[in-house]
């Protein structure tokens, strides 16, 4: 069995953990010496999830609604209707 991963999900997730060692080497450089962890993790999830946002990681595509066979209008769904 393989995993197999699709390219924009691939680069979506190098960004989000570059963006994470930048904080964390950021946060290094501080008179006290030591790397925020929790930021840097906190930072990476965050850009995960706004680059799956606005570019999306699934691979399947959106469902097609399709014409009826015969060419007149489609059928217009009925619910029960609820009464007082």
């Amino acid at each position: 069995m393989t995993v197999q991963i699709a390219p924009i999900g691939g680069v979506i997730l190098m960004v989000a953990l570059a963006v994470g060692y930048f904080i964390y080497k950021h946060e290094r450089q501080r008179p006290t010496g030591r790397g925020d962890v929790v930021a840097a993790i906190g930072c990476a999830t965050a850009a995960l999830t706004a680059l799956l946002l606005v570019f999306g990681g699934g691979d399947k595509p959106a469902p097609q609604i399709q014409a009826p066979a015969g060419g007149g209008a489609a059928p217009v769904p009925t619910f029960p209707a609820s009464g007082p």
